[in-house]
């Protein structure tokens, strides 16, 4: 996986102002200069995994959706965890499984 910084710079971006906060505000939570918040929003530097993790709980979304996109709700990403979740399952797990899904599937 190639990590794409200028994405991961515009989704902060994108977050910080739907949520009204500058950058300012940002970075006196972070405990980081306002210029070091620039130049992570314009991947003038990659920005570490510590401060990713606290960035996104700042702008109050997963650290996954910063890196890729995703989110715990969006229907790839649980394509994705249902596909490993079931990746071992024998051939009796996954006939139970289908019978749990069709009977869920007539509630709607």
């Amino acid at each position: 996986m190639i990590i794409d910084y200028k994405l991961i710079g515009q989704r902060i971006k994108t977050h910080r102002i739907e949520k009204k906060l500058t950058q300012e505000n940002v970075a006196e939570f972070l405990g980081i200069s306002v210029s070091y918040v620039s130049r992570i929003e314009r991947a003038a530097v990659k920005i570490s995994l510590e401060t990713l993790v606290k960035m996104a709980s700042f702008l109050e979304v997963k650290p996954a959706f910063l890196i890729d996109g995703t989110t715990t709700d969006s229907n790839d990403y649980l394509h994705m965890e249902l596909a490993d979740a079931i990746s071992g399952f024998d051939s009796n797990k996954m006939k139970l499984l289908l019978e749990i899904s069709q009977s869920i599937d007539r509630f709607k």
